[in-house]
């Protein structure tokens, strides 16, 4: 199978990081990021929060740990046939800190296959992509991509609880995810 996968939030445990410099940042001091639009979390602008994730980007982005087992899970998929292919939010500017992060951490991923959706839909470029099975933690990329008629693995977060769209499988760690894969391939 043609496997999509996000980024931040399901390879790179991106958002523990960002809450403490976050909160470093903006004097705040927040417990928890419960909500994917992290400006309304620390009570600041859109732009504010854009604004330095822009300025600091190869800090943030090259920071996070692996999340625990997304290093293992993605080579026991390689080893089973399947193809990956990770598809981020993050911008193609970015892409020359991601290739490095995952270099460092060994996790296994060829320059052609790690694209950029930005603030376009990652749908489009699933589609593009013929991607069979997506992997992803942001809710509204999870609906979208199972309405158009995708298996759509949600790992477990703070930020996205909330009720779960027809489609789309919720997993508290990369082993669910690996099983119900194998269970679709059957």
């Amino acid at each position: 199978m043609r496997i999509g996968i996000d980024i931040d939030g399901v390879v790179s445990d991106s958002y523990p990081c960002w809450l403490t410099e976050l909160n470093l940042h903006f004097d705040r001091n927040v417990a928890v990021i419960d909500d994917y639009e992290m400006h309304l979390v620390f009570d600041v602008s859109r732009d504010a929060m854009n604004d330095y994730f822009v300025c600091n980007a190869e800090r943030l982005l090259m920071a996070p740990k692996p999340i625990t087992g997304a290093k293992e899970g993605i080579e026991t998929l390689l080893r089973e046939g399947h193809e990956v292919i990770y598809i981020t939010a993050r911008t193609p500017e970015e892409k020359d800190v991601t290739v490095r992060w995952l270099s460092m951490c060994g996790i296994p991923h060829e320059h052609e296959r790690v694209l950029f959706a930005g603030v376009s839909s990652k749908l489009e470029l699933v589609k593009l992509w013929g991607i069979e099975v997506f992997i992803e933690d942001y809710q509204v990329n999870a609906r979208l991509i199972a309405e158009s008629g995708l298996p759509v693995f949600l790992l477990d977060a703070s930020y996205n609880q909330e009720e779960l769209s027809s489609g789309i499988t919720r997993c508290h760690s990369w082993d669910e995810i690996i099983k119900g894969i194998q269970a679709i391939k059957g």
